[in-house]
């Protein structure tokens, strides 16, 4: 997580003259699947957070790619079960996501939509399991633990609500990749399963102030 953090703030300080900062907030719709068990699967919302700086690359025109760094806390939660087992998962995971933009159109210079594809590298940093009435910390299991790469596409609408001021409304989708750490097994009884994968999808509302 320090390793996150340092990064994020390296990331800052290449970008010092950021033409925008954004505070966004939202929701996670979080689906677990696992390698092994392609019948076990579950599902969940959680939370989001995020801030972050964003450059235009080029000139200064409606058509220009911009650049976005970003530190951000995400909740990938899930639950499943039957008469017989109940599963939930609830996760938290701090992350840094580096993103390009693309304008697609814009509408009388007050509406704008956006697409984005990046990379989240993020780190768990609490995490629990429940199994039926157990419950198991999971934030070092090496199914959690270590660093994960998340892809990220999105698209947004922005809208212009003063001068130096902007809304906008996202959807994007993620998947993660564990970049580091052990794949042992996730579930801790007779019906262990492997190799967890979690699809993402996210929506949220942010407020951007245009710093130059």
């Amino acid at each position: 997580m320090k390793q996150l953090l340092k990064l994020f703030i390296l990331l800052i300080g290449i970008n010092l003259y950021s033409q925008e900062i954004n505070f966004s907030v939202g929701s996670n719709f979080s689906d677990y699947s696992f390698e092994v068990n392609e019948n076990f699967s579950a599902s969940g919302m959680g939370s989001y957070a995020e801030i972050g700086y964003t450059k235009l690359l080029g000139k200064k025109t409606g058509k220009s790619l911009s650049y976005s760094v970003s530190l951000n806390l995400n909740e990938y939660n899930a639950s499943t079960g039957n008469m017989a087992s109940y599963y939930e998962w609830q996760t938290s995971f701090i992350g840094v996501k580096n993103s390009i933009n693309i304008p697609v159109v814009t509408i009388a210079d007050v509406m704008k939509f956006e697409l984005s594809a990046g990379v989240n590298l993020s780190h768990i940093v609490k995490g629990k399991q429940l199994i039926n009435s157990m419950v198991y910390d999971i934030s070092t299991n090496s199914e959690f633990d270590g660093l994960n790469a998340w892809t990220d596409l999105g698209i947004s609408l922005k809208f212009n609500l003063k001068e130096d001021v902007k809304l906008a409304i996202g959807y994007s989708i993620s998947e993660n990749k564990q970049l580091t750490g052990s794949n042992d097994s996730l579930i801790f009884d007779e019906q262990a399963v492997d190799n967890v994968e979690i699809s993402n999808d996210n929506i949220r509302l942010s407020l951007i102030y245009i710093l130059n």
